[in-house]
């Protein structure tokens, strides 16, 4: 059972790290993009942020979010496994108190 739970927590514990990388490059997407307009070449606002979002720069931070986020919900479903295989321990082992206590 401990194995199980050891799992499990393992699982969270990746998990909530993922995720908490995840959230940190999707809040500071506006200041990443805000910076990386201010750099480009044009006269007005909207031409600065046309070609911030083709630049390598905005490509490759847009990048890293989605990958960012697509490891978090593969950890987020381990951790569903991990919880699940606990749950069926935990039911397999009320199950076989049952019966033993039947059989007395």
């Amino acid at each position: 059972m401990f194995e199980a739970v050891e799992k499990w927590r393992l699982a969270a514990a990746e998990w909530l790290d993922l995720q908490e990388a995840a959230d940190i490059l999707r809040e500071t997407k506006n200041d990443v993009f805000a910076e990386i307009s201010s750099r480009q070449p044009g006269s007005s606002i909207a031409a600065k942020q046309e070609a911030a979002r083709m630049s390598p720069d905005w490509v490759e931070h847009r990048n890293k979010m989605i990958d960012a986020e697509a490891k978090a919900r593969r950890a987020k479903m381990r951790l569903k496994y991990a919880d699940m295989m606990f749950e069926a321990k935990r039911s397999e082992n009320a199950n076989a108190r049952a019966e033993l206590s039947k059989s007395r």
